[in-house]
C-alpha cells in the first residue's frame, strides 16, 4: 500500500501531459552514463584536469555507492508497482536511492561549491533538482528514491570536500605505491560491499504483482535487479582514473589547460575516439552471459576506459604537441 501510494505522485506528474517528456528525458539525460562520459573528459583535457579528476573520483564514488545501497534496499520502481505508471524509461536495476538524483548532486553540486557568480551557482542547483524531478515524472522513481538520492548525494559529497581539505596535501605526499594501493584496496571494497549486500538478501523474493508489471514492460526479456554491473562499472573506472593519474602527473602535472581552442578540440576529438573504443567497441568484443567471465571482462573494460582518460589520452596529446 506504500508503494502504491507513492506511485500516485508519479501517475499526477504524467498527467501533466506528453509534452514534458523531452524536457524530462533532456534533464534524464544530463545524468546518464553517457553524458559523463562526454562531460567529465572534456573538462579534464579541455578545461581543468584537476577539476576533471576530482569529478571523475566523486562519480565513481556516487556510482558505487549508489549500486550498493539499492542492492541492500531492495525498493521497486514505480512501474513494478502500479501499470498505470508509463515506463517512459525503463531500468532494470532496484530503485531506492535514484542513482541519477544522487549523482547529480554530486557534480553539479560540487560545481555549485566552486563557482562565485550567485545566478551561475543557483543554475547549478536547479539542474540536479530537475533531473530528480525529470526521473519521477518518467516513471523511473518514486519521489522517495529522488529525495534519498539527494540526502545520500549531498553526504558524499560534504565528506569529499571536508575529507579533502584535511587530507589531500598529505595522500599527495605518499609514494606512488601507496597511492595505488589505496585506490585498489577502494576500487575492490565497492564489490566486496555490494556482493555482502546480495548475500544478506538472498533469501528474498519479487512480488508476483511486481514480476507481471515488469514483464509487460520487458515484453519478457530476463532482467535481474541484484546484478552488479553498475557497481564493476564504478570500480574499475575508479581504479583506472586514480591509476592513470598517478602514473601521468610525474610527467604532465594536473591543472588549467590553457592550449589554444583550437587544440582543445583536437585533444576531444582524439580522446573521444578512445573512449568509444574502449567503451563501445569493447562492449561488442566481450560477451556479457557468461557468468563470472563477463563481469571480469567488464572490470577490464571500464578500467580501461578510466586509464585512457586520465593518462592515455593526456599522453598521446603530450606526444602530438597538443
Amino acid at each position: 500500500m506504500f508503494w502504491e501510494n507513492m506511485a500516485q505522485i508519479n501517475i499526477l506528474f504524467q498527467s501533466l501531459g506528453e509534452w514534458l517528456y523531452i524536457p524530462m528525458r533532456f534533464f534524464s539525460f544530463l545524468g546518464d552514463e553517457e553524458f559523463y562520459l562526454f562531460i567529465m573528459p572534456a573538462i579534464f583535457w579541455c578545461f581543468d584536469s584537476m577539476l576533471g579528476f576530482k569529478l571523475g573520483m566523486l562519480l565513481m564514488l556516487s556510482n558505487g555507492i549508489n549500486g550498493s545501497i539499492k542492492l541492500l534496499l531492495h525498493g521497486p520502481r514505480p512501474f513494478w508497482v502500479n501499470n498505470k505508471v508509463i515506463a517512459y524509461i525503463q531500468e532494470t536495476s532496484f530503485g531506492v536511492p535514484s542513482g541519477h538524483s544522487q549523482h547529480a548532486v554530486v557534480m553539479w553540486g560540487y560545481l555549485a561549491t566552486l563557482v562565485k557568480t550567485v545566478w551561475l551557482r543557483w543554475i547549478l542547483i536547479s539542474v540536479f533538482i530537475l533531473i530528480g524531478l525529470s526521473r519521477i515524472y518518467l516513471g523511473a522513481h518514486f519521489i522517495l528514491d529522488v529525495l534519498t538520492g539527494w540526502l545520500i548525494g549531498g553526504i558524499i559529497l560534504f565528506l569529499f570536500i571536508y575529507l579533502e581539505k584535511k587530507y589531500a596535501s598529505q595522500i599527495s605526499e605518499w609514494k606512488d605505491r601507496k597511492k595505488i594501493g589505496a585506490a585498489v584496496l577502494v576500487s575492490f571494497l565497492m564489490i566486496i560491499l555490494a556482493v555482502l549486500f546480495i548475500q544478506v538478501n538472498s533469501q528474498w523474493e519479487i512480488n508476483p504483482v511486481y514480476q507481471e508489471n515488469i514483464d509487460k514492460v520487458f515484453e519478457g526479456e530476463s532482467t535481474n535487479p541484484f546484478s552488479i554491473d553498475g557497481v564493476i562499472t564504478a570500480s574499475a573506472a575508479w581504479l583506472g582514473i586514480v591509476v592513470g593519474v598517478v602514473l601521468i602527473s610525474k610527467f604532465i602535472p594536473l591543472g588549467r589547460i590553457t592550449t589554444p581552442n583550437t587544440k582543445k578540440i583536437i585533444r576531444f576529438i582524439i580522446g573521444l575516439m578512445g573512449v568509444m573504443i574502449f567503451w563501445a567497441g569493447l562492449r561488442l568484443i566481450f560477451p556479457d552471459d557468461i557468468p563470472y567471465v563477463s563481469e571480469i571482462l567488464r572490470f577490464i573494460r571500464y578500467f580501461l576506459v578510466g586509464i585512457w582518460i586520465s593518462a592515455g589520452a593526456p599522453f598521446i596529446f603530450k606526444k602530438l604537441n597538443l
